[in-house]
């Protein structure tokens, strides 16, 4: 049964809501460093950074006088930089950058917690808990990817975060939507008194044609739109972060939807949010630019032409499409909306 209007908007306000707290607790740490340098402080001695140590001592350094030092020959004085602002939040990019978080927050709380509508009070501690675990996991293989990116950078004016994966926001957003995914598929937030019992793998009709058939059709029809975006500069020019988003698309849409159009046809509702939704995302991001001036869109955007040139204002469109269809496929599920219309139910009986 589909979820009620005013608990589908209050499970997108909330998302919205959360994910905007999380960036900005990203974009503090840039603006605690200004026009300076996070830097490894080695003054403390053996402090864990190349022994055991996840999280190094830093402190930060004018950025002059770390550009100094650090095209000296003697390699003594040289600074090891850990980050410096705009590492952490992405704000160039907020249309992007925003959407990893709202799809994070939607996994939380729709398909483990089960807000707004199915919050099973005997479950809840058990799915808190679970979301404790997720946050922790996450913080914890950031700090490893950031440190193994710090081993092998053995340029002194590599920064930290940006190897370890562009920004550290869409570093951590990424892994709590995969330790979610991890934990659901593990259902160690779910309990049952009573045994299940396993289904006969001797009685499945795997289709296996029609599903491997149509997927690579639908990857074909992926690649050849990246080729087309890459070519016209409405994507990353390398295409391998976009094109992975996409294939995650393709992925998600066939495990939501069916695996052939006989079935995509009986789910319009479900598409339409997916499409729609993604549509009247693209102008609001546009509209934030325009309004604040620093949350770049990622596409139509006077911040990626400043830093990149004219030609390069669009670059990020394609992601931009690729990430929200997947969090309004995933909306349209959690609200239940993805499902075969009633008429095409009621005749199949």
């Amino acid at each position: 049964m589909p979820m009620k209007i005013s608990n589908a908007v209050l499970l997108l306000l909330v998302c919205v809501i959360c994910a905007a707290f999380s960036m900005q607790l990203f974009a503090g740490l840039d603006e605690m460093m200004g026009d300076q340098y996070w830097v490894v402080d080695t003054t403390q001695g053996d402090h864990g950074w190349y022994a055991m140590g996840l999280l190094p001592h830093v402190k930060k350094v004018p950025k002059d006088v770390v550009k100094a030092a650090n095209t000296n020959v003697d390699p003594k004085g040289h600074y090891i930089i850990y980050a410096q602002s705009g590492d952490f939040a992405g704000n160039s990019v907020y249309g992007i950058t925003f959407g990893i978080p709202l799809i994070m927050f939607l996994i939380w709380f729709a398909f483990i917690i089960g807000f707004p509508d199915k919050v099973d009070p005997y479950l809840l501690p058990r799915r808190l808990f679970t979301i404790s675990v997720i946050i922790g996991c996450s913080v914890v293989a950031n700090l490893f990817l950031m440190r193994i990116a710090g081993d092998f950078a053995r340029d002194p004016m590599s920064r930290i975060a940006n190897v370890a994966g562009n920004h550290a926001s869409l570093l951590f957003h990424n892994a709590g939507i995969w330790f979610a995914i991890l934990f659901s598929a593990l259902g160690t937030h779910s309990h049952s008194f009573k045994e299940v019992q396993a289904p006969d793998s001797r009685n499945w009709q795997t289709q296996a044609n029609e599903k491997f058939n149509w997927m690579f059709t639908l990857l074909g029809i992926v690649t050849v739109l990246e080729v087309v975006l890459v070519q016209n500069k409405l994507a990353l020019p390398d295409a391998a972060v976009d094109y992975s988003v996409w294939i995650i698309w393709v992925v998600i849409f066939m495990r939501m939807y069916g695996f052939s159009p006989k079935y995509w046809i009986k789910r319009p509702a479900g598409i339409a949010i997916m499409i729609v939704g993604t549509l009247l995302t693209l102008p609001l991001f546009y509209i934030l630019e325009r309004v604040t001036g620093t949350h770049g869109a990622g596409f139509a955007s006077p911040i990626l032409a400043k830093a990149l040139g004219a030609e390069n204002q669009n670059i990020g469109l394609s992601l931009m499409i690729s990430i929200y269809l997947v969090f309004w496929m995933e909306f349209a599920a959690a609200i239940r909306m993805n499902g075969p219309l009633k008429a095409v139910t009621s005749r199949n009986r």
